[in-house]
């Protein structure tokens, strides 16, 4: 593919491909968006977050850059930074969030609910890494009670402390959650969703918007939830990625801290 010329729009997974999970950006990356942005391609960020944290998160890392579409909670949301227009395409209904806080009881797990920078929890954590994650996220966390959840929601998230992810898996696994998309999006974060919802829908949308085909959009990712967006467009997976996945995508690149976005885009000709 001549890359220069056919791709049309280039979307970004955030924590782990712009971003590493210490929530720092190289001069690298900084510099390859600075080339991108304003320029003939679409720049897009795909995130687990709700659309105006996604979008904070990026003003705060790379500050006076405009990208022209944001794609949260996993495609469950859009919006179109330029006229500051958000959409809910695919939320969790009020019954199915009760549901989920009904299912999910073990006392080791923090449930939460995004409500703009309020965080809605059924416990307050004290852990340094999930306050650390909340606070990366300019979020407060309120007690709230699942079993009278009245509104539809994007989603809900588990955090956990890292040395619990075993026991975490093992519980997790044992539940009943067919009815979901259930998926971790980061080392401490493990996300149920609407059913058939992922970042691939993202991409269906931005082409449909574009006329263009899916392989005209390029992707990077680094994670579980990035991999259905990886597959259907041109997608590039981070070096940092897990093994496995990995050996699912044919275009690599290197690792978030070492430069892997700057590195492709530039042997590539987009900068």
């Amino acid at each position: 593919m001549n890359y220069k010329e056919e791709i049309k729009a280039i979307a970004f997974d955030f924590d782990g491909t712009l971003i590493n999970f210490e929530y720092k950006s190289t001069e690298l990356t900084k510099e390859a968006l600075r080339r991108l942005c304003g320029s003939r391609y679409k720049i897009c960020v795909v995130s687990g977050r709700p659309c105006f944290l996604t979008l904070k998160a990026f003003e705060a890392q790379f500050p006076g850059l405009e990208l022209d579409y944001v794609f949260g909670c996993n495609g469950s949301e859009v919006m179109d930074v330029k006229k500051n227009e958000t959409k809910i395409l695919y939320p969790l209904s009020a019954e199915e969030v009760q549901l989920i806080g009904r299912i999910i009881d073990a006392p080791y797990l923090i449930k939460g609910i995004y409500e703009g920078e309020t965080f809605l929890v059924n416990r307050i954590p004290e852990s340094e890494q999930i306050i650390d994650w909340m606070n990366a996220r300019w979020l407060t966390p309120v007690l709230y009670d699942f079993s009278k959840n009245d509104r539809i929601r994007s989603k809900v998230l588990v955090l956990n402390n890292k040395e619990d992810r075993e026991r975490e898996d093992a519980y997790l696994k044992s539940l009943d959650l067919g009815s979901f998309n259930a998926f971790y999006s980061s080392p401490y974060c493990f996300e149920i969703a609407p059913k058939g919802i992922s970042k691939a829908i993202s991409c269906r949308y931005l082409a449909q918007e574009l006329d263009c085909d899916l392989s005209q959009i390029l992707t990077f990712g680094d994670n579980d939830n990035d991999m259905d967006m990886l597959r259907i467009t041109t997608g590039v997976i981070m070096g940092n990625a897990r093994e496995e996945l990995r050996n699912e995508i044919p275009l690599h690149t290197g690792k978030v801290d070492e430069g892997g976005i700057y590195d492709f885009l530039s042997e590539n000709c987009l900068i």
